[in-house]
């Protein structure tokens, strides 16, 4: 009889830690597994999408697809990364945090050479990981982009400015595939 109980506490200790991980990571689970759109507002309609699938920059970090307004305006996408301590090693550079998470300088170069830049926007935070919302309001897509160029620079604190870290922490090619559905 005793050892029916202790299975019986057994799995509902079990069962009780999968709910809390379900629950605490269900907004960060849906933005990574592409069931919701990485946009801080809602968006009226489906926006298009510049790639068909995640991709791992290096370092730990991955990034959602790539979406764009259905006029063809704005850059949206998601990064995250397990933990920041790994990524950030160096301790003597005081950097710029939101809710105790580094802010990055997000630079995007298209195959056309067009420049553009964000900082990361929002945190949703899961158990075991971090996800930043990116967004470039200015960007343009048309048919002839093939490729994005994207690098993501720490911001630290230096004499009161933001500025970003001279170096990238990673940068990567991404494709883009035209007329995806």
């Amino acid at each position: 009889m005793r050892n029916v109980r202790l299975a019986i506490l057994g799995f509902l200790a079990v069962l009780t830690l999968a709910v809390v991980f379900f629950f605490d990571n269900r907004e960060l689970n849906g933005l990574t597994k592409d069931r919701l759109y990485p946009m801080m507002d809602e968006p009226r309609q489906h926006p298009q999408a510049l790639t068909s699938k995640v991709s791992e920059l290096g370092n730990g970090i991955l990034v959602t697809k790539l979406y764009s307004r259905n006029d063809s305006s704005g850059l949206y996408f998601g990064m995250w990364y397990r933990n920041q301590d790994a990524l950030i090693e160096m301790e003597d550079v005081d950097w710029l945090l939101e809710d105790g998470e580094i802010e990055f300088l997000v630079k995007a170069v298209d195959s056309n050479g067009t420049t553009y830049n964000a900082e990361t926007e929002g945190i949703v935070e899961g158990t075991f990981s971090t996800f930043r919302y990116v967004q470039f309001d200015d960007f343009h897509y048309d048919d002839t982009l093939k490729n994005l160029h994207v690098a993501f620079y720490p911001m630290k604190k230096e004499e009161g400015e933001r500025t970003p870290h001279h170096l990238p922490l990673v940068e990567a090619d991404i494709e883009i595939e035209p007329n995806i559905q």
